[in-house]
């Protein structure tokens, strides 16, 4: 799998979803802050003998592809062609790809070399997400349709948003997709909670506010949750502390319970059923793992990383809210560390290796914001 952050990549679920509209959208946003490249991937399958992946007679792309790959790049922005229209939308250059299947990872590694450094990119395809993780993967499908093309079938369970198009508009505004520090930010369909009510005893003060970068840290850490979670809570015990930045402060059910009793307040206050973690120690956020979790979410209770060691880490984690029930019971039984929940035999967990820069960089001491302070 090749990662590319700064891809933000657009599928559909079959024809006439304004999936092109959409792309140039984006392009229009972006165009006029910064270097925006507009992509299209036609991935090739060799069972295709020539003929057209959606049925038909069909355009002859297939048949005419005599190589592993062919890379052109669009130099008209006039006509109704996709790649004409993101041109005409503002894009400083417009890549067409067409490859063999068996020949995508040579075609990806051409395109990314065609694009220059620090630029970003709106990229349609379905078939690419197979073998390219994007910054952001989007799938738009028809209003009332259930009907679904082979070709997102295989990938939509890797969408980070599906988007619903009703023959005049999406359900999501293009506006809301952003870049930010060479990686794109869509607000995923789930939540996040930031904890903040710990003794932070080894710190000798609340790690919470602890000034980062100008600010709170927990507030410096909802900055850069903002762009990617629709809905963004505190979970502390006493939320009058923290009500000053401006997010739903979620009190613990029962005071003096551990992060435990955090996280199923937490799960019962959030609006969506997928619920990000994060204590309040740690100042940078990964987006891409944080993403990458989310996906793995839609099939499990926990998704949580860990290090090449062994050592999980459950406060950087995706807790769903089937989790209740089980958590609640836990705690019942007098249960507070992390260790007693990941006992319960019924809960479907996934482990997801940590970035090989390693642990997230928590700020436990006094040294250890210290050093933060002045890397």
């Amino acid at each position: 799998m090749m990662y590319a952050p700064h891809f933000l990549m657009i599928g559909a679920g079959g024809r006439n979803v304004g999936k092109t509209e959409f792309a140039c959208h984006v392009i229009r946003n972006q165009a006029a802050q910064r270097l925006v490249f507009g992509v299209k991937i036609t991935v090739i399958r060799e069972n295709e003998g020539g003929g057209c992946p959606r049925g038909g007679q069909g355009c002859g792309v297939c048949g005419s592809l005599d190589r592993d790959f062919i890379l052109t790049e669009e130099t008209c922005n006039a006509g109704n062609k996709d790649t004409a229209r993101m041109k005409a939308a503002g894009a400083a250059g417009v890549f067409w790809l067409r490859v063999r299947q068996v020949h995508i990872d040579k075609g990806l590694t051409a395109l990314i070399n065609a694009i220059p450094t620090g630029a970003c990119v709106v990229c349609e395809s379905n078939s690419a997400r197979l073998a390219l993780e994007p910054g952001t993967f989007l799938v738009i499908r028809a209003a009332g349709s259930e009907a679904i093309k082979a070709s997102c079938a295989a990938v939509i369970a890797e969408a980070d948003r599906i988007l619903v198009f009703d023959g005049k508009g999406w359900d999501f505004s293009p506006e809301r997709c952003s870049f930010e520090q060479g990686v794109w930010r869509v607000p995923a369909l789930a939540s996040a909670v930031v904890l903040a009510g710990g003794k932070s005893s080894r710190m000798g003060s609340d790690k919470a506010l602890l000034i980062f970068r100008g600010k709170p840290l927990f507030c410096h850490i909802l900055d850069q949750l903002a762009p990617l979670f629709d809905d963004v809570l505190v979970s502390a015990q006493d939320p009058e502390k923290y009500s000053f930045a401006g997010q739903r402060v979620v009190r613990d059910e029962q005071p003096n319970q551990g992060p435990l009793m955090g996280i199923l307040s937490a799960l019962q206050a959030a609006t969506y059923d997928r619920l990000f973690v994060t204590a309040c120690d740690i100042p940078l956020q990964p987006v891409l793992l944080i993403r990458s979790m989310l996906r793995k979410a839609a099939h499990a209770d926990l998704v949580m990383p860990a290090g090449p060691e062994g050592r999980f880490e459950p406060l950087m984690a995706v807790y769903t809210r089937r989790l209740v029930p089980v958590i609640r019971a836990v705690i019942a039984r007098g249960g507070r560390r992390m260790i007693d929940l990941f006992d319960e035999p019924e809960i479907k967990t996934v482990v997801v290796p940590l970035p090989e820069t390693g642990g997230f960089g928590n700020l436990n001491t006094p040294e250890d914001y210290e050093r933060a302070l002045n890397p």
